[in-house]
């Protein structure tokens, strides 16, 4: 899988039902696609997903996600929301971090699950016995490199 598959893999996302707070709706699109590819893709799909939440954990997009802000979990939904709008909104907001989510409304963290349940289907698995570690970690506050410490 390339990063221009993995960006069309999310650009399946119903962004209409993103905006509205429905983001277990608007990813399912995306689930139906992720249950069709092979254990590979799957993998090289959470590493991208990893990496372009890492990419998004600094302290300067903290700052700027509003509500957000107080919870590490609650950051890192909304750093999925950031993804789940798409390669375009990514890029934006790695430009311009006052534009992230500023509401506990917008978050997505449905998009943490759907690879993992993919697997799980195919390999007769659970989906708590992901066996695949990216090269970054995507938890709040593991970007040493975006955080003042």
């Amino acid at each position: 899988m390339t990063q221009g598959q993995f960006w069309h893999l999310i650009s399946e996302i119903n962004v209409s039902a993103l905006e509205s707070g429905d983001d277990d709706t608007a990813v399912l699109p995306l689930k139906e696609i992720l249950e069709k590819l092979s254990e590979p893709d799957l993998e090289a799909y959470h590493e991208y997903l990893s990496q372009k939440l890492h990419a998004l954990d600094g302290e300067v997009f903290a700052d700027n996600s509003g509500e957000s802000r107080d919870s590490d979990d609650a950051f890192l939904y909304a750093r999925c929301y950031v993804v789940a709008k798409g390669k375009d909104f990514f890029h934006t907001v790695i430009a311009d971090p006052s534009l992230m989510p500023k509401s506990l409304d917008l978050w997505c963290e449905s998009l943490l699950y759907p690879h993992k349940e993919a697997w799980a289907k195919l390999t007769r698995s659970d989906p708590s016995e992901w066996i695949f570690d990216a090269s970054v970690s995507y938890e709040s506050g593991s970007n040493e490199r975006l955080w003042a410490r």
